[in-house]
C-alpha cells in the first residue's frame, strides 16, 4: 500500500481502529507461523559469525536501535553480515550510514532479527522458510509492559532466544518462555552538527526551551504528549521566558490543531516534519530540557541521547529509562501503576502502565529553570554517566560472550 494511501487513511479512519485491524491480520500469520516445525540449527552449515537483520534506512527510534546494535558487533570483533529489511510504510532511505556495508546474503550462522513483535510475523513469512533455516534464530525485542502479550508467544516457537536492550523488557518476556532472554543494553551515541543551531529551527536564543518529541505511530497514548503539557502550563504562565518545542511525527492537522488551542499564549514551537537523525540530536543539543512523560518505554533512547548531549532530562521513574537514569543523572517524576484502562493495540485494558504525577513534573521543570546548581550537576552527572568506558563498552563485551557460548554449545 502505497504512503499516501496510508496517509488518507489516518485521517478518516481512527488510530485505534487501524491497529486493531493491523492486529486481526497479523494474528492470522502468527498462527500460521506456530504450525511450522521449529528449524534446527545445523552450527557447520555456515561460516560462524552473525547476520543482522533490521531497518538500517530508517531515522526511526528502531533503525537507530538496529544500528547500535551493528556497531556493538563489529566492535566485538565478530564476523557479520548486515541486512537491511524496509518496513511496509517506512520505505523512505533517509539514512545511509551503513550503506556499504550491507549485503542481501545470510552467510552465517546465526541470525539476528532486529524486528519488533506487530511486523515479526510478516519478516518471517517473507524470508523466514528461506533465510531461517538451518540457523540459530535470536530476535532482538523491544517491549513496554511488564507482560507480554499471550496472542505473540506462538512467535517464540521459531526462536532460539531472544535479546533485549533492558532488563526490564527480558523480565516480561521470560515470564512468557523457557528460552534464553538475554539483555544487552545499547551503548548509545549521539552526533549533533553545531550547523543545526537554534537559528536553523527558528527557535529563540533568549528564551529557556523545553523539547517534547513523539511520534504517533509510537502510540500517543504510551508517549503521553498531553500529561508534558499539562506540567508545562502547571510550571509557567504565559509571561514567563519559558517555550515549549514539540517535535511531532505522523500527527493529523486536527491533533496539532488541538495542541496549539491547548497552549494559546505560551510561546510554542512546532517542528513537524521528518529529519535525519543528527538532526534530530542538534534539536535536542539545542534544547535546554528535555522532557518525557512516559507512561512506560522499552528503552528510552530519546533521553539517553539527551544526556550524552548535555540536555539534562525530566523523566517519568518507571520502566527501562530507570536502569541507566537515578535522581543523580535525571529529574525523575513520581507516578502510580494503573491499568490501560481500554485495549490500545497491541496493550490490553488489564496492563499496567504509568500514570506520572504532574504535579511533580512541573515542579522538576521550575527547579531546572531556577536553580542553576540543580541543572548543572544533572547536566554533568549524566554526560559523564552515558560516555563511561563501563557503559560504552559493556554491550559488546556481552554479545562477544553470548556469540561465544552459542557456538560452544553445538
Amino acid at each position: 500500500m502505497k504512503r499516501e494511501t496510508k496517509e488518507a487513511i489516518k485521517k478518516v479512519v481512527p488510530a485505534n481502529l487501524v491497529r486493531l485491524i493491523r492486529s486481526r491480520l497479523n494474528q492470522v500469520n502468527i498462527d500460521r507461523m506456530s504450525r511450522d516445525p521449529k528449524y534446527q540449527f545445523q552450527a557447520d552449515a555456515f561460516e560462524q559469525g552473525i547476520n543482522l537483520l533490521g531497518a538500517f534506512w530508517e531515522d526511526s527510534g528502531l533503525g537507530q536501535s538496529c544500528r547500535l546494535v551493528a556497531r556493538e558487533i563489529e566492535e566485538a570483533g565478530i564476523p557479520h553480515a548486515f541486512i537491511n529489511f524496509a518496513r511496509e510504510g517506512y520505505s523512505v532511505h533517509s539514512n545511509h550510514e551503513f550503506d556499504e556495508k550491507l549485503t542481501d546474503t545470510y552467510r552465517y550462522g546465526i541470525n539476528l532479527i532486529h524486528i519488533n513483535m506487530h511486523e515479526f510475523e510478516y519478516v518471517y513469512h517473507l524470508s523466514g522458510k528461506k533465510e531461517w533455516k538451518n540457523h540459530y534464530n535470536i530476535a532482538f525485542w523491544l517491549w513496554e509492559m511488564e507482560e507480554f502479550p499471550k496472542q505473540w508467544i506462538p512467535m517464540i516457537n521459531q526462536l532460539d532466544e531472544i535479546w533485549t536492550p533492558a532488563e526490564y523488557v527480558s523480565a516480561s518476556i521470560r515470564k512468557v518462555t523457557d528460552k534464553p532472554v538475554i539483555t544487552i543494553p545499547f551503548a548509545v551515541r549521539a552526533e549533533a552538527d553545531p550547523a543545526f543551531d537554534r537559528a536553523h529551527f527558528n527557535l529563540p536564543e533568549d528564551r529557556f526551551l523545553y523539547l517534547m518529541m513523539y511520534d504517533s505511530t509510537s502510540i500517543s497514548e504510551r508517549k503521553n504528549p498531553r500529561g508534558v503539557i499539562q506540567a508545562f502550563k502547571k510550571a509557567f504562565s504565559p509571561e514567563d521566558n519559558v517555550g515549549l518545542v514539540i517535535k511531532i511525527s505522523h500527527v493529523t492537522e486536527q491533533e496539532q490543531k488541538e495542541i496549539e488551542e491547548g497552549l494559546a499564549g505560551y510561546h510554542i514551537y512546532f517542528i513537524n516534519r521528518m529529519m535525519p537523525k543528527i538532526e534530530v540530536n542538534s534539536l535536542i543539543a539545542a534544547a535546554d530540557v528535555y522532557v518525557s512523560l512516559h507512561r512506560s518505554e522499552g528503552f528510552g533512547l530519546v533521553p539517553a541521547e539527551a544526556m550524552i548531549l548535555g540536555t539534562p532530562v525530566v523523566a517519568t521513574g518507571y520502566s527501562a529509562n530507570t536502569e541507566f537514569q537515578t535522581d543523580d543523572t535525571a529529574a525523575l517524576v513520581r507516578y502510580m501503576l494503573v491499568p490501560v484502562g481500554k485495549d490500545i493495540y497491541p496493550y490490553q485494558k488489564q496492563f499496567l502502565w504509568a500514570q506520572p504525577d504532574v504535579t511533580h513534573a512541573a515542579a522538576l521543570m521550575k527547579k531546572l529553570y531556577t536553580d542553576r546548581a540543580y541543572y548543572l550537576k544533572l547536566q554533568e552527572n549524566a554526560h559523564a554517566y552515558m560516555t563511561s568506558d563501563e557503559v560504552q563498552s559493556m554491550p559488546a563485551e556481552r554479545i562477544l560472550k553470548r556469540w561465544k557460548e552459542i557456538y560452544e554449545d553445538y
